[in-house]
C-alpha cells in the first residue's frame, strides 16, 4: 500500500505559521490588524512597517506595541483591503484572517459555564468520596445559610425563610426523579408501585 501524498488536515507543514493575524476592525479607508507577536517581535514589526510604508494607497500607518496592532489608513479604490491584510499577514509570517485554519470556534458562554459546573461537580464528588455532588451540596449550603441567617438579626443575607425555600426548591428540582419514582429498598432498586 502506498502512503498518501496529502498530509492529514491537522498536520502543519514545517515552518508554517501557527498564529493568525486578527482583523480587529475595518471601515473603508481605515483598518486595524492585531497579533500577540506584533507586540514585541522586532523583526515582524519591521517587516510589516517596511511593507506598509511602500504600499500604494496607504496614507498612514501607526503601530501600537502595547496592543500588538497596526492601524492602517488607506485610500479606498487604490488598494483592496483584503489584499492589504493578506500582505500584512505574509510579511509578519502569520496566517491570514481569511485562511480557514485561522478561524476560531466561537465561545459559547452557556456551554463554558456548563462545562465549568460539570468540572466543579466532579471535584465535589471526588472530595466527598462519591457520597455527594452539587445536587446535594448547593441545597445543603443554602439550608445552612438559612439557619445562620435565622440565628443572626443583622446579617446581610437574604432572609432565612427565603434561603430555606430556595434550598428545598432546588433540592426537589434536582432530585425530581427520586421524589416521583422512589425505589424500594428490599427489591434491589426497582420503582415502587
Amino acid at each position: 500500500m502506498s502512503e498518501s501524498a496529502v498530509p492529514p488536515a491537522n498536520d502543519r507543514a514545517p515552518g508554517a505559521p501557527e498564529e493568525a493575524l486578527e482583523l480587529a476592525h475595518h471601515h473603508p479607508g481605515r483598518l486595524r490588524v492585531r497579533a500577540d507577536s506584533l507586540r514585541d517581535d522586532a523583526a515582524r514589526i519591521e517587516s510589516v512597517t517596511r511593507l506598509l510604508d511602500g504600499a500604494p494607497g496607504v496614507t498612514r500607518v501607526v503601530h501600537n506595541a502595547r496592543t500588538g496592532s497596526f492601524l492602517v489608513e488607506y485610500e479606498p479604490g487604490h488598494t483592496e483591503p483584503e489584499e492589504l491584510v493578506a500582505q500584512i499577514a505574509k510579511a509578519a509570517g502569520l496566517l491570514s484572517p481569511f485562511d480557514p485554519r485561522a478561524r476560531k470556534m466561537p465561545v459559547q458562554p452557556a456551554m463554558a459555564l456548563i462545562d465549568g459546573v460539570r468540572g466543579l461537580n466532579e471535584i465535589t464528588n471526588q472530595l466527598t468520596g462519591g457520597r455527594a455532588d452539587l445536587r446535594v451540596v448547593v441545597p445543603a449550603a443554602l439550608a445552612g445559610l438559612a439557619a445562620y441567617s435565622f440565628s443572626r438579626e443583622k446579617v446581610r443575607l437574604p432572609r432565612w425563610d427565603n434561603l430555606l425555600w430556595w434550598s428545598y426548591s432546588i433540592f426537589t428540582a434536582l432530585h425530581e426523579n427520586d421524589v416521583l419514582h422512589p425505589t424500594a429498598p428490599d427489591d434491589g432498586g426497582s420503582p415502587s408501585p
